[in-house]
């Protein structure tokens, strides 16, 4: 299986964000930053954040390697074994504010 790409992401992103109308620059910038080395991606969706992304991990991912500046709001790691931990669940909630007041809502009070 060939490795994702982030123009491959970049199509998966235009196609699932499409309804958003975001421009072509802010569809690959979030590509690239959503681009985690040792991550495998498995699923996307639009979130209060901004967008969550599901990775797998076949072992514990450094997180120190993170750039603070890629807008990391919310990162949880989960272990996926019980006896060994042999791979691991991380959700990542990146903050992008070009979704900000195009339907998604941060305030729970909604």
């Amino acid at each position: 299986m060939a490795p994702v790409t982030s123009r491959d992401v970049a199509s998966r992103l235009s196609k699932r964000l499409a309804n958003f109308k975001l421009s072509d620059a802010v569809i690959n910038g979030l590509a690239d930053r959503v681009m985690i080395e040792g991550l495998s991606i498995i699923r996307f969706n639009p979130c209060i954040y901004g967008i969550c992304f599901e990775y797998h991990a076949e072992k514990m991912p450094r997180l120190d390697a993170l750039q603070p500046k890629s807008g990391i709001y919310k990162l949880e790691v989960f272990p996926l074994g019980i006896i060994d931990w042999d791979r691991y669940l991380v959700r990542v909630a990146f903050n992008v504010d070009e979704l900000e007041g195009k339907g998604l809502s941060r305030d729970l009070n909604d």
